[in-house]
């Protein structure tokens, strides 16, 4: 009996060691796509019947941050982000009291931090969403140098080196003194490595979806050809993408990026909206968008429809300006002042994305746009460029008062030049863009720069590009402040420079 004992002594370490691992099983892989298909019901009841017969696999920890990270990122709600800073600050507890060798403890360690650093940028919560992000940052470099060859590094480290790369150049100095380092390239290349990898190896196979998500959302801002074949091919080999709201909010982004905007209303109109599933309300917001650029004024429906029934704030006070578009195209002057005075409001959702930032400024300068020039701009965005110029073709000067309508004038036959191939025209008229207003705090300059910049990129033209990137980093206080950069600073990541 005595010796018994011992040998049972001596065996409980090896039980320690076994209770707790990390093993993708069937009911983790489904509980993991379930979440990111917004099937967060049955994401939990995969999680519980897996935690039944194994409590100490740790996948199952992860799958519920999956589902606690995407439910808060896409609701906006505070109290779920103090659900997730709570519940990621547990899991990291438990990790980093494990006696195991695992490249998954840095991973999963570092992808709780990096969940909770989003969801904080999203609340403006600025300093402490950069210190999560550089402990995700060197755990991530630390578990790349031990584990070269563990793929599953690649996701976070890919994200977070492709937005340093990006990031505008008065934050560049603060990411340097943090530690930071990276390009735009450099963590594309990264998750196209993954991405690719992920449809060769089965045990990789569950980041297909989320890589494809992430990959298509940082292409469409930050590379120059979006109309990419092999992004097309993508989409192609998705299975039931119909079924997947993230993956139509992705495919949705790459047919904007290419002013494919009726492709945008079908795949988002004829979308299966399940009771079961939570709701993407942004796919809302993306639909209206897209028929109002066909100037259907049905799109009233949708954003009114996305601003009654999303509780998060993104976006509000962009869908309240489009209302106020709405009633002026339609002669309503009365409707536009009622809409655009609801979108400058104070508790009317908030100003961190540069749609919001705009919709707010022309709430407070209460300077009604052009509707002829407002016409033109929708068709524009939505790629029916022979009807955006035969808005504008012919008109006389006296539509067009103000210097805003002038400098939106010239800006907008550029842009409808430059995307018929009409590149000569486009530069002439670019470059009195930027003459006539680089001295104000419109976006009109800035843009005409970067498309300059683009136009010379593709010519192989390098110093010339270059020129034109550095001369729309250096507009500053215009509206689009924040996505003007990103992408001139992507350009100047691409020509080397």
């Amino acid at each position: 009996m005595k010796k018994q004992f011992i040998l049972w002594l001596c065996l409980i370490p090896t039980f320690l060691c076994k209770a707790q691992s990390f093993t993708w099983t069937a009911n983790c892989l489904k509980a993991y796509n379930e979440a990111a298909q917004l099937n967060f019901n049955h994401a939990h009841q995969l999680a519980q019947q897996e935690r039944k017969v194994n409590s100490g696999n740790l996948v199952i920890a992860y799958t519920e941050s999956q589902t606690d990270f995407i439910r808060c990122f896409i609701s906006e709600s505070k109290e779920d982000l103090e659900i997730l800073k709570k519940r990621n600050d547990a899991r990291v507890a438990q990790l980093s009291a494990l006696k195991i060798k695992s490249p998954y403890i840095r991973l999963f360690t570092a992808e709780y931090h990096l969940q909770t650093a989003v969801v904080r940028l999203k609340f403006e919560e600025f300093v402490g969403a950069v210190y999560e992000t550089r402990k995700a940052f060197k755990l991530l470099e630390e578990n790349n140098k031990l584990y070269p060859d563990f793929k599953q590094n690649l996701r976070a480290l890919g994200f977070i080196h492709t937005v340093v790369g990006a990031a505008p150049k008065n934050y560049q100095w603060m990411l340097n003194l943090l530690g930071f380092t990276g390009t735009t390239q450099q963590g594309l290349n990264e998750l196209r490595e993954l991405l690719a990898a992920t449809s060769k190896q089965n045990d990789l196979s569950y980041l297909h979806d989320e890589t494809t998500v992430m990959l298509t959302f940082l292409e469409m801002n930050l590379i120059k050809d979006k109309n990419n074949e092999q992004i097309r091919k993508r989409f192609r080999s998705i299975a039931d993408i119909e079924d997947k709201p993230l993956m139509l909010f992705a495919k949705g982004v790459f047919h904007f990026a290419n002013a494919e905007n009726d492709s945008v209303i079908k795949i988002l109109s004829t979308r299966s909206k399940p009771d079961e599933t939570y709701h993407l309300d942004y796919l809302e917001y993306m639909e209206g968008m897209a028929v109002l650029n066909s100037l259907d004024f049905s799109a009233e429906n949708h954003f009114k429809k996305y601003v009654a029934e999303f509780r998060g704030k993104t976006f509000i006070k962009s869908a309240y300006q489009r209302l106020a578009w709405i009633r002026l195209m339609q002669g309503d002057k009365k409707g536009y002042d009622e809409y655009i005075k609801l979108a400058g409001e104070k508790g009317a959702g908030n100003t961190f994305s540069d749609e919001d930032k705009q919709a707010m400024k022309e709430a407070a300068d209460r300077e009604q746009p052009n509707v002829i020039l407002l016409r033109s701009r929708l068709l524009f965005d939505g790629g029916y460029y022979q009807r955006s110029i035969s808005e504008i073709a012919g008109k006389p000067t006296t539509d067009f008062p103000s210097l805003r309508d002038k400098l939106e004038f010239t800006y907008r036959l550029a842009r409808i030049f430059d995307k018929t191939n009409k590149k000569d025209k486009a530069i002439q008229y670019y470059l009195q863009t930027i003459e006539n207003g680089k001295r104000f705090r419109f976006y009109f300059a800035a843009n005409s720069a970067l498309q300059l910049g683009l136009i010379y990129e593709e010519n192989k033209e390098i110093d010339k590009a270059e020129t034109y990137y550095r001369l729309c980093l250096s507009l500053r206080d215009h509206e689009y402040q924040n996505s003007l950069d990103q992408k001139a600073k992507a350009g100047l990541n691409r020509i080397g420079k």
